[in-house]
């Protein structure tokens, strides 16, 4: 970014954007105004030209958080195969920022009643997306269920120790390590049915 920006080019979302960044490396604790304006080089005038205040801004950040959830459990799903969606749902994970992202969104529900609505309201949306793809790949209704909520609880895990712990980098991905989850899921469910045939 250029070391001065107009506030006539520095807009709502640009903001948002700003914020959303400073959230992910440093916790919602940083999100000041006079910080993030200092950051940017732009005087705090051009925040009050699209913002009440900080809540309103906090607000526009839990939305805009929101709408990328909705986006990736929703776009191109008609087209898309099951084996698809998981792909690209694992790209997601995989994107630069995603995971710090979703720790700090974290940490500021356990801080937060009201975020912490927010998030479980977002959680519910995506446990239900990975039953459908669960379902979708051959998965019975309770099994699809069972392993949509205990790889959504794997991903939590993962996060929140990628949190506290570096050295978790140095091994397999979180994409690669749901993978493997999904194929021993799998493999299991094929044990069950073999064994449900038998009787």
């Amino acid at each position: 970014m250029p070391a001065s920006v107009s506030a006539n080019h520095f807009d709502r979302r640009a903001w948002v954007s700003a914020g959303m960044e400073m959230l992910r490396s440093a916790g919602v604790q940083s999100l000041s105004i006079e910080a993030l304006a200092k950051k940017q080089n732009i005087s705090k005038g051009s925040f009050y030209w699209h913002f009440k205040d900080r809540e309103d801004f906090l607000e526009s950040i839990l939305d805009e958080w929101q709408q990328r959830q909705g986006d990736w459990s929703t776009n191109g799903d008609s087209n898309q195969s099951p084996v698809e969606r998981w792909a690209r749902l694992l790209e997601t994970f995989a994107e630069p920022g995603y995971a710090s992202l979703e720790l700090a969104i974290s940490t500021w529900a356990r801080q937060d009643q009201n975020v912490a609505r927010r998030v479980a309201d977002a959680d519910r949306k995506r446990v239900h997306y990975l039953a459908d793809i669960f379902r979708e790949i051959g998965f019975s209704h309770d099994q699809s269920e069972e392993w949509a909520n205990a790889a959504f609880c794997f991903y939590l895990g993962w996060l929140d120790r990628a949190g506290r712990d570096t050295q978790i980098q140095n091994g397999p991905t979180l994409a690669e390590l749901l993978s493997r989850l999904v194929l021993a899921a799998s493999a299991l469910a094929s044990q069950e049915a073999l064994r449900q045939s038998r009787r």
